[in-house]
């Protein structure tokens, strides 16, 4: 084979690694948050199952709003 035609191999390759490797954190990551249920663990871990990106970026996406205001600073009022 000539190298040209091994570069697909490598793409496609690395692209299942990041699939792959963006499901098992995901599952850690949804597994491990206690302040998440056993019926919310469940579904967040289908659903990543079911869609992986798209489950992955909902998780993302969510993931901020399920901390609620007490992690994030709020500004200083100053008048």
């Amino acid at each position: 084979m000539e190298a040209l035609q091994w570069i697909p191999a490598i793409l496609a390759g690395a692209a299942a690694l990041f699939v792959m490797g963006s499901i098992i954190w995901g599952l850690f990551d949804v597994l491990g948050d206690k302040r998440l249920d056993q019926a919310t663990r469940t579904v967040w871990a289908l659903l990543i199952f079911a869609l992986p990106l798209i489950g992955i970026l909902a998780w993302l996406y969510t993931k901020p709003r399920i901390a609620g205001g007490s992690d994030h600073v709020r500004p200083k009022k100053t008048l």
